[in-house]
C-alpha cells in the first residue's frame, strides 16, 4: 500500500471508524449489521423495519445501536435505509451483483462491493464532472474490463461532524473520467481535494471495507 491510500485510509478511518464501529456492537447487533449488508446483494435491497422485527425481539433498539455504529442509516419512517457500502437512495453508483442491481453510497463504496463479497461485479456510474458513463468489470481487486482510464475523487471538504457521512463525505466521493479531468478537478480545490488512479481506488476501497466483511464472515 503506498504513501497516499495509506493516509487516506487512515483519515477516512478517522472520520467514519465503521470497523471499530462494528466491534463495539453486541454479537447480535453485529449480527444484524451483516443481515442487512448481505440482503443488498442476495437482493438488491435490505431488510424492512417489519423483516427485522421478525428476526430481533426488541428491533427498535437493536436498530438504534447499530445506527449508533454509523454502520448504518434509517429512513424518517425508521427503516433501514443503508448499510455501508451500500444505500436504498437510487444514486449514481450502480453495482450489479449475483443477478440482482444495488446502489451504493459512493464510488469507494462501490468498488469495495466485488472483494467483500468475493464475487464479480459491474459497476455502472458516471463521471461527476463531464457525465461521461463509467463502466467497470470487477473480480475482487482486479479489474476485468470497461472504462479502466477512470479516476476517483473525494473531497475531504466536505465531511461535516454535524451530517451523517453518508449525507455529506459520501456525496463526495466520485468516479471521474480520465487523468485529465481528474486533475483538472483537483486543481480546482487542490487543499481539500484528492484523487487516486482505479489501482490504488481499489486498494483504499478495500482496505477500508473488508474488515467489515471478514467479521461478518467470522460471525456466520
Amino acid at each position: 500500500m503506498n504513501t497516499e491510500v495509506s493516509a487516506a485510509l487512515k483519515r477516512l478511518n478517522d472520520i467514519l471508524p465503521l470497523e471499530s464501529g462494528l466491534k463495539s456492537l453486541s454479537e447480535n447487533d453485529a449480527s444484524l449489521y451483516c443481515k442487512l449488508l448481505n440482503s443488498y446483494a442476495q437482493r438488491g435491497s435490505t431488510l424492512s423495519r417489519d423483516e427485522v422485527t421478525d428476526l430481533i425481539s426488541d428491533a427498535d433498539q437493536a436498530l438504534n445501536n447499530v445506527v449508533a455504529s454509523k454502520l448504518i442509516v434509517l429512513d424518517e419512517d425508521g427503516n433501514p435505509a443503508g448499510a455501508y457500502p451500500f444505500t436504498s437512495e437510487e444514486r449514481e453508483h450502480k453495482v450489479h451483483i449475483n443477478g440482482v442491481t444495488a446502489h451504493c453510497m459512493c464510488a469507494l463504496d462501490a468498488l469495495a462491493v466485488s472483494p467483500m463479497f468475493s464475487t464479480p461485479t459491474v459497476i455502472d456510474s458516471q463521471c461527476r464532472v463531464t457525465g461521461e458513463k463509467i463502466h467497470i468489470e470487477q473480480d475482487g481487486t482486479k479489474f476485468t474490463g470497461g472504462t479502466l482510464e477512470s479516476w476517483f475523487g473525494i473531497n475531504w471538504g466536505a465531511a461535516k461532524s454535524d451530517t451523517a457521512c453518508a449525507a455529506s463525505l459520501c456525496m463526495e466521493m466520485m468516479f471521474l473520467a480520465n487523468e485529465t479531468v481528474a486533475r483538472e478537478w483537483l486543481a480546482g480545490s487542490p487543499e481539500t481535494r484528492e484523487i487516486f488512479d482505479l489501482p490504488s481506488a481499489i486498494e483504499f476501497s478495500a482496505g477500508f471495507f473488508m474488515p467489515l466483511a471478514v467479521n461478518c464472515q467470522q460471525a456466520a
